[in-house]
């Protein structure tokens, strides 16, 4: 069966205002335990767990609409168009709209198809339900990888959303577009006719017979002589070694002029890692707390178990470990980018974590 998508049931509302609609709303209901449904007070026998409402749609909507992240209605396409109308803002924050007709037969995403999850919740509707998702967003249409859907399913950040519909237009057509990435596997987009799989960064080795790029990238690339669509996936590891009492100033200049150094995008860091003898150290917690990355503390056995590149007998004959920023990388399960630099009262040292994409963000 097809897959529900990222929404949860209990933040998804069924809206249907007729006597027919009343049915298919209940099976929709029953699909997805948890979710509201919105019913026309005039019905509220058939359906006791169900919220009545007697105002206009519209101002229904004014009420439910950021209190749902996905928002049903077995109705007329045209009676939903007029009530959302008001409340569209954006792409990446609008909720999910489906559409389902009268006898359940057809699932139409009208809004946030990808982001939102609109387009997986109507695959998932229409086979609990036996009826047909009718997609209508490009890629979809014409079985073409969507980029922002993927930079979703990877987790990543957009610095910049313009390019993607110039790039999706050349999916769409057929074009060839090229795909990198320095942190993810992106072998499953080989199938695609459109798709050309990069295996050097295009900003160090032209891409030949692309018209358009894909890039998810830990890295900041300059810029391409190609419509880009960039994002960064937060994948790395820093491994921070520190001096006692190092003031938080201090691991804050020196962690973020060492990525801008060394070229890689702060968006792209996941988490912090260190040695457990760390753990009460004032400066690193705060930095942690600022910048909203989780600590990590790794034991003396589980650091000197690494095999890590530079071990250094001075470290050792202080604190009993080998090396710590390296060693810490390694510990979280990450491939080592940048090995340990020492800077000021710090020792830094960068991993990233592979990803994979998953199959259901894949047409």
């Amino acid at each position: 069966m097809a897959e529900q998508g990222p929404l949860r049931p209990e933040r998804v509302a069924v809206y249907t205002l007729t006597l027919p609609g009343l049915k298919v709303a209940q099976r929709v209901a029953e699909a997805l335990p948890g979710s509201t449904l919105y019913l026309a007070a005039k019905y509220r026998h058939l359906a006791p767990s169900a919220v009545p409402v007697e105002e206009p749609l519209r101002d229904l909507l004014g009420r439910t609409w950021s209190l749902h992240d996905g928002h049903i209605f077995v109705m007329a396409a045209g009676i939903v168009l007029r009530a959302i109308a008001p409340l569209v803002l954006d792409k990446r924050v609008d909720p999910a709209v489906l559409v389902v007709d009268l006898k359940g037969r057809y699932f139409v995403p009208l809004l946030a198809g990808h982001l939102g999850g609109a387009n997986p919740l109507a695959r998932y509707l229409a086979a609990a339900l036996g009826g047909e998702a009718v997609l209508t967003t490009g890629t979809d249409s014409v079985g073409a990888p969507a980029p922002d859907l993927l930079a979703k399913a990877l987790g990543a950040w957009v610095p910049d959303w313009k390019p993607l519909k110039e790039v999706s237009a050349l999916l769409v057509d057929g074009r060839p577009v090229g795909f990198y990435s320095d942190c993810a596997h992106l072998g499953p987009l080989a199938r695609y006719p459109m798709v050309r799989l990069l295996e050097a960064p295009p900003w160090e080795e032209s891409p030949l017979g692309v018209e358009g790029l894909v890039l998810f990238t830990v890295r900041r690339p300059p810029p391409l002589p190609f419509p880009t669509f960039l994002a960064h996936p937060r994948c790395l590891v820093l491994g921070i070694g520190c001096n006692r009492n190092t003031p938080m100033e201090e691991i804050r200049r020196e962690v973020w002029g060492f990525l801008e150094e060394e070229g890689f995008a702060r968006e792209s860091l996941l988490k912090l890692a260190t040695a457990e003898l760390k753990r009460d150290e004032v400066g690193l917690l705060a930095f942690a707390e600022e910048a909203g990355l989780p600590l990590a503390f790794h034991s003396r056995e589980t650091l000197n178990a690494q095999p890590i590149p530079n071990p250094s007998e001075a470290v050792f004959r202080h604190t009993g470990l080998w090396g710590v920023a390296e060693a810490a990388v390694l510990a979280e399960g990450a491939r080592l980018l940048v090995e340990k630099r020492k800077r000021g009262n710090l020792t830094l040292a960068l991993g990233v974590l592979p990803l994979a994409l998953p199959e259901e963000a894949l047409p």
